[in-house]
């Protein structure tokens, strides 16, 4: 199972709605996955456990996350294509074994 993480400022807004579009998007991909959304404080207790975190550039370049988690950002993480894009290319580069 993919582990997502979604990070925004606060965790209660952006995030939890590019959670939900990630279930949606995930389903869609075949990739069976784990998704949390969480605020950018809070995002290093819960990088440990992600594979995947998905967040804007400003967030990215803020939070500490281990050495093999994968990043994603995007500008508008309310585009439902390109998060799709990235997600895909995410998980055929870095987990084509398991996926």
């Amino acid at each position: 199972m993919l582990r997502l993480l979604c990070v925004c400022g606060n965790g209660m807004g952006t995030s939890t709605i590019l959670k939900i579009k990630l279930k949606g998007i995930c389903d869609r991909l075949g990739v069976n996955a784990q998704v949390e959304s969480c605020s950018a404080g809070e995002a290093l207790a819960f990088a440990s456990n992600t594979d995947i975190i998905l967040t804007t550039p400003e967030w990215g370049n803020m939070i500490k996350y281990p050495e093999e988690v994968v990043l994603i950002t995007a500008v508008n993480l309310m585009d439902e294509k390109l998060i799709e894009e990235k997600l895909s290319e995410a998980v055929k580069t870095h987990f084509a074994d398991e996926y």
